[in-house]
């Protein structure tokens, strides 16, 4: 996801060569290995959404209070989920993503932006959220401004209404720096 999606595989060293991995079951253990490779803001999200009642319930927006999550924040973003036709609206983006992108693409639907229309990796990725009801790893070659960064990762979790429809996605994302050569 990171918003700055590409087509292409990913080859990151936080993947070893995977791909997204979703979570089909409760505490499935090839995610939550692949969860413990992230970093600590990727874990954090993680467990706040899922003490929001998963997997008993799909946690709703109603659910999610920003003061309990202020240290995350910056590395949010918050999308609603349109249906009919599929489309995601930039409801949140934090100021740590902003800082990467240079642009806040708060307020912009992502069939709108050039490299996160359909077939982009990041619209696949909510795609697949938004059909699987499922939380979503991945990770994408950084390509923002900052040259000292190497790769975004994130997790895409979805957020459903009172039938069980996904209708908005909680995004963390964190960005991973280039190992600093040792002198």
């Amino acid at each position: 996801t990171g918003v700055a999606s590409e087509v292409v595989p990913m080859t990151d060293p936080s993947t070893n060569g995977e791909g997204p991995t979703l979570l089909e079951t409760p505490d499935d253990p090839a995610f939550m290995a692949v969860l413990s490779r992230r970093s600590p803001i990727i874990q954090d999200g993680f467990d706040y959404w899922r003490s929001k009642g998963w997997p008993d319930r799909l946690p709703g927006r109603e659910d999610i209070d920003p003061m309990d999550m202020s240290t995350l924040l910056p590395n949010v973003i918050l999308l609603d989920v349109r249906q009919g036709p599929l489309d995601f609206f930039y409801r949140l983006v934090g100021t740590g993503v902003v800082h990467h992108l240079e642009t806040d693409l708060t307020g912009s639907w992502m069939s709108e932006i050039e490299h996160q229309r359909p077939p982009s990796r990041i619209w696949e990725s909510c795609e697949r959220v938004v059909t699987t009801q499922c939380p979503l790893l991945s990770s994408i070659p950084y390509v923002g401004p900052h040259a000292e960064y190497l790769f975004g990762e994130d997790i895409i979790l979805p957020l459903g209404d009172e039938s069980g429809a996904v209708i908005k996605l909680l995004v963390f994302i964190a960005y991973i720096q280039k190992p600093t050569p040792i002198a």
